[in-house]
């Protein structure tokens, strides 16, 4: 229960994917000389050990920065392709995954496994699930595989709240197949594609994955933009605000003196990007901040 000491340069131990503070008590001080705290505190640690191993065995959780969750009607064929191929393509990117079926699980269907395969992944071992088993708080976004979000609806619809929603409308392998898998195959392909889509979305940062979104603004985006950016990235916690910058006349490179100022800090700016407003989208953004006063040339 020492996570109050955790404050200063000691507090980014408490900015990892995971903190937990078990506050267990202390044997020495309290042990009547008989070692029974110890042993009582013995048997509580291995039970939090057996937790965390758990959660820690799992492909989603709070071990990831973002978790992704798909859904079809019961888990059998597209969400189990979309499922693998994240898993697959993710590489060293902080995204959890998890798939379930809306009305229930069944079994994965082997057209699935077999052209999965024929990519070169494995989902033989994957279990079908029902979305019932599953917490919709424990995910950033939620994909319907099968264009059924109409059917979250009720108790359901709080799958859709989730920060990102889409609706892939993936055609049914097993309802148009004629027999030789190619309908298997082009769905699987399909679903690398948008699999694709979304981890870019997801390695941004900004974007509909946060409720709320700021771009900062100066001219060149070389230092005051720069500063600005690496700091919300920095204080944000665990609060949804994504963040960008960029340069209204144009990205030009991140100034030596605001990298070290910064490093200073602790605030590492020195793979930031000097980027052009020009390449942004301002309906992505609900927040925009001028840095240098040169708001008169937003015109």
């Amino acid at each position: 229960g020492c996570g109050g000491k955790l404050d200063g340069d000691k507090e980014v131990w408490k900015k990892r994917p995971v903190f937990q503070d078990w506050n267990l008590d202390d044997p020495p001080a309290i042990d009547p000389g008989d070692l029974s705290a110890y042993r009582r505190v013995r048997d509580e640690s291995k039970a939090k050990v057996l937790e965390l191993l758990d959660m820690l065995s799992k492909p989603y959780g709070p071990q990831y920065r973002k978790n992704v969750m798909f859904l079809c009607n019961h888990n059998s064929c597209r969400s189990q392709m979309a499922d693998g191929w994240l898993r697959q393509l993710r590489g060293n990117a902080s995204v959890g995954v998890a798939s379930a079926g809306i009305v229930g699980g069944t079994a994965v269907k082997e057209g699935a496994i077999s052209v999965m395969k024929d990519a070169g992944i494995d989902i033989s071992t994957f279990t079908s699930d029902a979305m019932a088993d599953f917490n919709p708080e424990d995910f950033d976004v939620v994909i319907s595989c099968c264009g059924c979000g109409g059917k979250l609806d009720g108790d359901k619809e709080v799958w859709k709240k989730r920060p990102v929603f889409q609706d892939w409308n993936l055609d049914d392998p097993p309802a148009i197949d004629p027999g030789d898998l190619s309908a298997y195959r082009r769905v699987r392909d399909e679903s690398k594609a948008k699999v694709l889509e979304l981890l870019d979305m997801l390695s941004k940062p900004y974007g509909p994955q946060y409720r709320k979104n700021v771009m900062f603004l100066c001219n060149h985006n070389s230092c005051r933009s720069q500063m600005a950016d690496g700091w919300l990235r920095q204080l944000r916690g665990n609060a949804s605000v994504g963040v960008a910058s960029a340069g209204i006349v144009g990205g030009t490179a991140v100034k030596e003196g605001a990298i070290s100022v910064m490093k200073d800090a602790g605030i590492d700016i020195s793979t930031f990007t000097s980027d052009a407003m020009a390449d942004f989208n301002p309906e992505d953004f609900d927040v925009v901040i001028s840095c240098c006063g040169c708001g008169g040339k937003l015109d």
